[in-house]
This record gives C-alpha cells, structure tokens and sequence, in this order.
C-alpha cells in the first residue's frame, strides 16, 4: 500500500532577532515535513492563512508585543503557533490570552532536554522517597557587559517592566513545575538592579516556589561575571539526591548515602538529539518542540511541549510574588 505523505507545515515567522533565528533552524530541521519558513513583515497585519490545518504562526518579537500578535493570530484563522517566552507580561495580557482559540506553545525548551526528562521520571518512579527540595541556579553575565544603546529591552513599552524575572526566571520556574507536577502554592521573589541597563530591568532575581511541604529555590541572574549559561539543577529526597547541569546535558549525578554515581545519556533522536555528547546545546530545546508540534500538527499524536495554559499559571505566580515584594 502507497501512503501519501503529508503536506508540509507553512510557518510563518514574526520577530527576526535572536530566538526568531533560533526557530528558523530548528524549522529547518524538518524538512520533510516543513516548508521553508516565511519571515513577516515587521508592522504589517498578519495575512489570513490559506490551510488553516498547515499554517503556523511562530511569535519571537519583542516580549509586550506577543500577547497581540497571538491575538491577532487567532482572530485572523490561525489554529496553531509557537511563542517565545514570555507570552505575557503584565496581568491584562495574560487575561487577554486567557482561553485563546489558537493551540499555542511556548519555548521552555529546557525541560525537554534529556536530564531534566529522566529526572522527571525518576520523580514519578519514587527513586527519591520524599521530595525535600528542587534547588539550582540560572545564571548569564550579559548585565555585566558595558551596554551598547539601543535595545528593545529598555522599553517598558517593547520589553515589558522585568527583565530578568520573566526572562529567565520563567525558564526557572517552568523547570521546576515540570518536575513536581503542578504550579506552586506559594512563590516569593526578592530582586536586585546592580548593573541595570534601565531602571526597570532586573538584574538578579531569588525565587522560592513552594509546594505544600517541598520548597524550591532558584538564583537567577544576568550579573555574575565570568558564567556563560549556566543552569544547574539540585533535586535533594529522602533517598537519593541528583544534580544536573546545561553545560554537561547528558550527564545525571546520583548521591546515595556517602557514594555518588554518574547516569550517562544512551539513546538519540535525530535531528533535535544526536548521540551523546554531541549535542546541540539551546539548539536542542528548539529543535525538540517544533518537532513535537509538526507531529500534532501532522495528526501523529498529541505534542509533548509547554503550553501556553501552563505557560500563564507560572506567569501569574512570578508577577503576583512581584506584586508582594516587599519594597526596600
């Protein structure tokens, strides 16, 4: 029996900074099943997609302006898209997205990297016991960098009134309920503006994120000199402990009592995840998403990737904690 394969995904690009070129690669990794990405005309209306069911809108302009392009998106006929996060940055645009008609996803390609999967897993299997703590660190230098003028970001009006809290921090916390399931009950934030490029734009951000008896902590930060991207993740349990790093992605460490043991990566997934220790870094988080919505998209199974429903509930906890930060 001959099988017809299927059309190819349209994506339809907004935004050709950093993350939008970024999306273009990973597009680009499909080629079977992508065509050749469009870029959108910065300013224009967005046009009505001619296959509703192959279109896909792809939003990496500068933060504040994803809310209405998603709305616009929607309301034009577009039934799928891919953001960048944040989706929002204030309350009204999280209502405004709040029930959007359009299935969205949003780019928290970390948890889809191999470590923070098989952390998930070994949650679920109870290899830990009790959870005590998820703790770690998210930390760039970029704030230490003398500014060079110019950039979107110290608009309130382009990049929204946080920089490193919805930034970064929303990666942070993406991870983190990922891993235990469900958003906190409680989040508080305490943030610093040393180096600030704009008086609005965090620098270094402590967040602590509780789920009933289990406490997270994260220390996330674009103004430590000297680090690159360093995220690393501490899950502390009753039984084991486990630490896992972006800068060695296919390598766990297991504490158990006073011993430690290394898991190693095995498996590969081409193209978003090739052989151990050949990966593609920010890449494979990219990559590994637009692969999963070319797949729901093409009707071969649901799309294991951040949604945007999710995306708004942390949204909510980190602007709300924002809300109560006690002034100093």
């Amino acid at each position: 029996m001959v099988t017809t394969p299927p059309q190819r995904v349209r994506p339809l690009i907004v935004g050709r900074g950093a993350a939008g070129k970024a999306l273009l690669h990973a597009l680009a990794m499909y080629p079977d099943e992508v065509a050749p990405a469009t870029w959108h005309e910065r300013g224009a209306p967005l046009p009505r997609p001619e296959h509703p069911d192959l279109a896909l809108l792809v939003v990496a302009n500068p933060h504040a302006l994803h809310a209405p392009r998603l709305r616009e998106g929607a309301e034009r006929g577009y039934r799928f898209a891919i953001c960048e996060k944040p989706a929002a940055v204030d309350f009204d645009q999280i209502e405004a997205l709040d029930g959007l008609p359009m299935a969205t996803w949003v780019c928290h390609g970390y948890r889809l990297l191999w470590g923070p999967q098989e952390l998930k897993r070994a949650i679920a299997a109870g290899r830990f016991g009790t959870l005590i703590s998820i703790e770690g660190r998210y930390w760039q230098s970029s704030a230490t960098r003398t500014p060079t003028g110019g950039s979107w970001k110290d608009s309130p009006d382009l990049g929204g009134r946080f920089d490193v809290l919805l930034d970064l921090a929303t990666h942070w916390a993406d991870l983190v309920t990922h891993l235990y399931g469900r958003p906190p009950d409680n989040t508080s934030v305490r943030r610093w503006f040393v180096n600030a490029a704009a008086p609005h734009r965090d620098t270094h951000v402590h967040l602590t994120m509780e789920f009933g008896d289990l406490v997270s902590f994260g220390s996330i930060s674009k103004t430590v000199h000297g680090t690159g991207n360093r995220l690393e993740l501490e899950i502390i349990g009753e039984r084991a402990s486990a630490s896992w790093s972006f800068e060695r992605p296919d390598v766990i460490v297991w504490g158990n009592a006073g011993s430690r043991s290394t898991q190693v990566r095995s498996d590969a997934a081409l193209p978003a995840r090739p052989a151990p220790f050949h990966g593609l870094g920010w890449m494979e988080g990219y990559g590994r998403l637009v692969g999963e919505v070319v797949a729901h998209m093409h009707g071969s199974r649901a799309a294991d990737a951040p949604t945007l429903q999710e995306h708004l509930a942390v949204l909510r906890c980190l602007l709300e904690a924002a809300d109560r930060e006690p002034a100093r």
